[in-house]
């Protein structure tokens, strides 16, 4: 292992990054994938999924017909490779510093060349996140990578220098999906056109092809997704002027051409050609893009270079070809006549090699190797199989190299993940609390009076507790610096939670007085019983196949079962108890735990097959859960309505069946309306530039206003008949979908407010806090917003918060927070979060916060790699044995890594998006080529952060197949 940087830069990089950071900071600060802002940005990516054609027709928009995709670079026979890099966060900076030394030449003492130039830097796959868009290019490409070229740094020289590359290395890039979120704008903006001649956007070919061979779900999808698809933005501030380069004959700035021919070419370098494929957003390739890359003579090696990977995770995926059944690129490439020795794809955020000579590995001769890691989050690399046998899963294949190491990884992600669900589990704990907080307040009526010049206020526990949400939101607003401390951001959760109980209790307490102690019983009741629930299935293993199981596991299963079924009968026995009602057994409770019975008694016999890989056991690897989740929800239900027909409020229970079936209709009338313009163009059906043009008018005019103002003006109708015709039921159905709607159109303004006028959204957001807020704090303390000389404020906001539409979506808000916190308790318990409570490390030692020694502290490499192995080598169903580890470590691993057979929970399942940290230790990596006539070698360099740069060697790739002609150079077009 070589540390190429040296001690000294290689481990300065992190303090560089972040004094560059604080002085400069970027627009997204601190990128999660767990956040609202995030996801509204990628919404493309479902949208575009489902277009028949729209990727490919704009695909062949950005590459120009009768273009020479090559590029000549044949003196270079060094380069370097980094993937998926735009995130825009500490991640990916401090990856910058390294990638700039290894461009540049380097000098021995002598004055030798020790470390010649790059010939070029390869971006491979999404160049900025979340969604390519063209204003997100100074943060996510030029201050990391040409801070020369930005203008106005407050960041010292001497560090900002630093995350500059070399003026004569270009840079190259390959599309990832989250560049073609914007439809391929903003790298279009970036790489395929001249400074000087910018691109403008294609809005024309939003319009479909009206193929009538559609079928009705195909139809609906393509028009929904052309007709909200979320058009890109126009380049705005110091965007534009970053295109320029280095400077002119004259001195002033030159303006840079045109980088790339497009988002599909080849590199042809002194030795092998990189063949450079665009997958768009779903990983397919086009047919005229198949057709270029079919025309590609065969004499010249070649390293196919792609967004997807061709084999990832030990799992081969060939890239389809759209509109050419049975065609792959995988099939193409792997013809010897071709003559590719490698593919090199990147989206996966990890590093993984597939070596030709290992058996099992590639299982062909081609060397395949992943590699993004070059700035996005980490992708964990233990849930892969690496043991050199499954029985499992004998046709895997299984890389031979991994960055970071499995036991690395699962050390790692179980320090992040552990304390996090100890976290999580110690928010729901306190949510818990503040529920019963609130109910003792509400219950002693505690309360206080306040002299605001001539009034007093009494102010009772909602207007504290209101008060103290408001405070605790408005710091969330804050900017959270790099590299600074998260205790208190996490301190200000815990809380959150408490006073959200209180309030969420005090609001039931306000309303429903009468029925709110039997409703937090009923919370208490089916909270607990879920939990219990959720305890057996880990312990039972219910949701996982096996070939057989003990004798004795059928009586314990049977005697849990029976003692499930009987605790959902508890609080019904209770209740009854010395009542004059005859002790009648609601029908509905007996039904639904008749049909958990069933289903529990079903599902273990179903769990048993032949074949723990065959269909049957994966059809129920995938239904488990699902049943599982129904059959409890059935007897929490059945409770629910026992509860209250006692009460007298069964209204609220019919009235959420109704919401659904209102939510029902309004998601018809969303997919409904985008089919409205083809129904009024068809006259033009014989006209078919005309009827585009038409169509997208009524895109524009009719379908967008329609999609917004559907469920606004459903609701609005369904409100006024409730009044009409004065049903309780039809205003309780109100809430459920009201709650929704105002929830997505807020998030949407909101993110149109970001986009649109970002100097204005953090104002208008702490505005809108204080509204509300203060309109909430009014109600709470009667007198606090009357204005002598003014009708009393304070009397609109008292009718505002007694009118039923906003108590309904009051209503639905804390359902909604209740029935959350008693899944994720549930989830948690599944989990075995339960355990860390008896797990002194939970509580005191060090080890458990973030910021220690190394990672290794909380799970030895030596205890993560038994545990992996042994994970590896189990079959069935059954736990897997792992030897010489203490309990408390398995426990902890297990909640970090369940096993390779699924099915993970949320939060295992998208533990790297969820704990993408923004401090060491990273896991990031590029990777430097050095070619030869005979071969071509490839360097790891990793990057960590608190670490030297390690440099090594990871692959030696043979050039010497025979060839079947002379080599010889051509120019590639796009087929027409």
């Amino acid at each position: 292992m070589a540390q190429g940087d040296g001690t000294e830069t290689g481990s300065e990089d992190w303090g560089r990054t972040k004094v560059y950071l604080r002085s400069d900071p970027t627009k997204w600060n601190s990128l999660s994938w767990v956040t609202a802002r995030s996801l509204i940005d990628s919404v493309n990516d479902i949208l575009g999924r489902g277009t028949q054609g729209l990727v490919e027709n704009l695909r062949a928009h950005w590459t120009k017909k009768d273009d020479d995709l090559t590029i000549r670079r044949p003196g270079v026979s060094r380069f370097l490779v980094i993937g998926d890099t735009g995130e825009q966060d500490p991640s990916q900076y401090v990856v910058a510093p390294a990638l700039a030394r290894a461009a540049a030449e380097h000098l021995d003492r002598n004055g030798h060349v020790e470390q010649r130039q790059a010939g070029f830097v390869l971006v491979l796959s999404d160049v900025i996140y979340p969604s390519g868009n063209v204003n997100d290019y100074v943060d996510g490409f030029y201050k990391p990578y040409r801070s020369n070229r930005v203008e106005g740094l407050r960041a010292p020289v001497d560090v900002r220098d630093r995350f500059a590359l070399p003026e004569s290395v270009p840079v190259y890039a390959i599309p990832g999906n989250h560049d073609w979120y914007d439809g391929l704008y903003g790298f279009a903006h970036q790489f395929l056109y001249a400074a000087e001649e910018p691109p403008t956007w294609p809005s024309d070919l939003l319009a479909p092809s009206f193929d009538d061979t559609l079928g009705r779900r195909q139809l609906i999808g393509d028009r929904f997704g052309r007709s909200m698809w979320r058009t890109p933005s126009e380049p705005a501030g110091t965007t534009a002027p970053a295109r320029w380069g280095e400077p002119a004959d004259d001195g002033r700035p030159a303006p840079e051409a045109r980088l790339q021919p497009g988002p599909y070419f080849v590199i042809q370098t002194e030795h092998v050609d990189l063949v450079c494929i665009d997958t768009g957003i779903d990983g397919t390739i086009d047919g005229p893009q198949f057709d270029w890359l079919s025309s590609l003579p065969g004499e010249i090696p070649k390293i196919l270079m792609t967004g997807k990977p061709l084999l990832v995770n030990g799992e081969r995926r060939k890239g389809e070809v759209s509109g050419r059944p049975g065609k792959t690129v995988y099939d193409l490439v792997a013809e010897r006549k071709r003559r590719y020795v490698a593919t090199l794809g990147g989206d996966t955020h990890n590093f993984q090699v597939y070596d030709p000579q290992s058996p099992g590995s590639s299982r062909d001769r081609l060397w395949h190797i992943v590699s993004g890691g070059g700035g996005a989050y980490t992708h964990a690399t233990h849930p892969i199989r690496t043991a050199t046998s499954d029985a499992r899963a004998d046709m895997d294949f299984r890389p031979t190299k991994l960055f970071p190491g499995s036991a690395e990884s699962l050390s790692y992600f179980a320090q992040q993940l552990v304390p996090s669900i100890w976290r999580l589990l110690l928010t729901v704990v306190l949510f818990g609390g503040g529920v019963v907080l609130g109910r003792w307040l509400a219950t002693t009526g505690w309360s206080r009076e306040l002299q605001l010049g001539d009034q007093i206020v009494r102010v009772g526990p909602a207007g504290v507790a209101i008060a103290a949400m408001m405070v605790m939101v408005l710091l969330h607003q804050l900017p959270q610096p790099p590299g600074h401390s998260l205790f208190g951001r996490r301190l200000l959760l815990r809380l959150e939670g408490l006073v959200a109980g209180a309030l969420a209790t005090l609001f039931l307490h306000h309303y429903l007085p009468d029925a709110a102690g039997a409703l937090l019983v009923l919370f208490g009741s089916s909270t607990l019983w879920i939990c219990l629930n959720a305890w057996c299935l880990r312990w039972s293993r219910w949701w996982n196949p096996v070939e057989q199981v003990p004798g004795w596991h059928h009586v314990a299963f049977a005697c849990v079962l029976v003692a499930l079924a009987a605790l959902a009968l508890v609080p019904w026995a209770l209740a009854e108890r010395g009542s004059d009602d005859g002790r009648m057994v609601p029908w509905f409770l007996v039904v639904a735990v008749g049909l958990y019975a069933v289903v529990a008694t079903v599902g273990w016999r179903r769990r048993i097959v032949d074949d723990v890989d065959g269909d049957s056991a994966a059809r129920w690897l995938e239904r488990s859960v699902v049943w599982a989740s129904l059959a409890q929800a059935a007897v929490v239900s059945g409770e629910m309505v026992r509860v209250l027909s006692r009460e007298g409020w069964t209204v609220l229970f019919v009235g959420g069946l109704i919401g659904l079936v209102l939510l029902a209709a309004i998601a018809a009338v969303l997919l409904a309306v985008p089919l409205a313009p083809d129904a009024l163009t068809r006259h033009l059906r014989n006209e078919p530039v005309r009827r585009a043009r038409a169509w997208l008018g009524w895109r524009r005019w009719l379908v967008q206003p329609l999609v917004f103002l559907a469920a606004p003006v459903m609701l609005a109708l369904w409100w006024w008949v409730a009044d009409a015709v004065d049903s309780d039921s039809m205003r309780t159905a109100f809430a459920l979908p009201a709650l929704i709607a105002i929830t997505a159109i807020g998030l949407l303004v909101l993110d149109w407010l970001r986009r649109e006028h970002e100097l204005l959204y953090m104002p208008l957001v702490v505005i809108a806090i204080l509204v509300v807020g203060g309109l909430l704090l009014g109600s709470a303390a009667p007198g606090l917003l009357d204005v002598p000389g003014l009708d009393s404020p304070g009397d609109l906001v008292n009718e505002l918060m007694t009118w039923w539409p906003v108590v309904a979506v009051g209503a639905a808000l804390v359902t909604a927070v209740a029935v959350g916190a008693a899944l994720v308790l549930a989830h948690l318990v599944f989990l075995g979060a339960h355990s860390l409570i008896v797990d002194p490390g939970a509580w005191m030692r060090p080890r458990y916060r973030q910021g220690g020694p190394t990672h290794y502290d909380f799970i030895s490499e030596a205890d993560a790699t038994s545990i992996i192995e042994a994970e590896q080598k189990r079959t069935g169903g059954r736990p897997a044995v792992v030897e010489g580890v203490g309990w408390r470590t398995k426990r902890r691993a297990q909640i970090a890594f369940p096993g390779l057979n699924p099915p993970f929970g949320p939060i295992q399942r998208f533990v790297s998006e969820i704990y993408s940290l923004d401090e060491p230790p990273f896991f990031k990596h590029f990777l430097e080529f050095e070619t030869s006539p005979t071969e071509v070698v490839v360097k790891i360099h990793r990057v960590r952060g608190d670490q030297p740069v390690e440099i090594d060697e990871v692959a030696r790739i043979s050039l010497t197949d025979p060839a079947p002609q002379t080599p010889s150079r051509q120019t590639f077009r796009r087929s027409t």
